[in-house]
């Protein structure tokens, strides 16, 4: 029985290693991407995502984030914003009935830094600090020593699993760098808008093993997210990039957003907004979007479909599809003017 769990803790670990979890709408849960987009935004929001696999078996792959921006203004200003504070609250579930668990609370605080006529360029740069719980739900498991002759199983009995911890606790950081060339989003002054950003997670390699009295230190993850945004008449069109580096794996997403605004004017989107999108996570999944915008409040879903190209050779489909849902509100008193600076909203 101990060379099971074993074996099913260093699978757990290598999932965990090898990939962080991620949103499909990844521009949508900004602070999970990068701590430099609290200065992004020129409003106060609420942001939230719910990632959900689609299966039939007793296997769970969730995610789940809120958070809330808060831009920093001098007094009295309508300027953007010189930077930002933010709060995520973070879960996620997967394995066997969700055996292991993660749960973390960020604190963030981003500056901006404004260059040239206008302040077409802006330098935002962001750190994030907070308390991550991981846990192993070993009471979801049934052992053998738990089935009683008599009867059956009996929950009643003790796990036998005493050479690992059930849960593990750290304190994280991470920190992000975005420039962004036009924030304001003017298109009467300039053809586009442009944006790139890098950012770095797990900085302080916190101790992540669940075995007794042992260390294995977290690697740290590399993120690098571009685009650009280009206005042809109502339409507000953004290919974007998101790439992941993590203990030599990689993993690439590249998509398309379209905004579709009726009542768009020369230089800026006005009213409500339908949204569409499409992107492909390399060897991995296709992911179709579609949305809308009214007034303050944005719901997008979208859905993955995934594919076999990673184990061809094999002739099973290992996969899953899953979908997503992201809410964002905003606290803007302006409701018709698009203010935020983000480019995917």
């Amino acid at each position: 029985m101990k060379k099971v769990i074993t074996i099913l803790l260093i699978g757990l670990a290598a999932r965990v290693a090898g990939q962080d979890a991620q949103f499909s709408q990844y521009y949508a849960a900004s602070l999970y991407l990068n701590p430099a987009f609290s200065g992004i935004y020129n409003d106060p929001s609420i942001h939230m995502n719910h990632k959900r696999q689609l299966q039939s078996v007793d296997i769970v792959n969730e995610l789940t984030q809120v958070s809330f921006i808060f831009p920093l203004k001098p007094q009295g200003k309508l300027e953007q914003s010189i930077g930002g504070i933010g709060l995520m609250a973070f879960n996620e579930k997967s394995g066997f009935q969700g055996i292991y668990e993660r749960n973390s609370v960020f604190a963030n605080y981003a500056h901006n830094l404004k260059f040239g006529l206008l302040s077409s360029y802006l330098v935002s740069i962001g750190v994030q600090a907070g308390y991550e719980m991981r846990k192993l739900n070993f009471s979801n498991l049934a052992w053998g020593s738990q089935y009683n002759a008599f009867y059956g199983f009996d929950n009643t009995l003790p796990i036998p699993v005493t050479e690992f911890d059930d849960q593990q606790q750290n304190i994280v950081v991470n920190a992000g760098i975005m420039y962004y060339y036009n924030p304001e989003r003017n298109y009467l002054l300039h053809n586009y808008s442009a944006f790139v950003g890098l950012s770095a997670t797990n900085l302080n390699r916190p101790n992540t093993s669940f075995t007794v009295d042992s260390e294995s230190p977290e690697a740290m993850l590399f993120k690098y997210n571009g685009g650009i945004e280009f206005k042809m008449n109502k339409l507000f069109i953004t290919p974007s990039l998101l790439y992941l580096y993590i203990r030599q794996n990689q993993q690439f997403n590249a998509g398309l957003n379209v905004a579709y605004v009726p009542n768009a004017e020369q230089y800026r989107a006005r009213g409500t907004q339908l949204l569409i999108g499409t992107w492909y996570r390399l060897r991995d999944s296709f992911i179709f979007m579609g949305g809308v915008k009214v007034n303050s409040l944005t719901v997008r879903v979208s859905y993955d479909m995934n594919t076999t190209l990673f184990v061809p050779e094999k002739g099973i489909d290992l996969a899953q599809n899953s979908m997503e849902i992201s809410i964002q509100y905003s606290l803007s008193k302006n409701l018709n003017m698009r203010k935020i600076s983000n480019p995917l909203f």
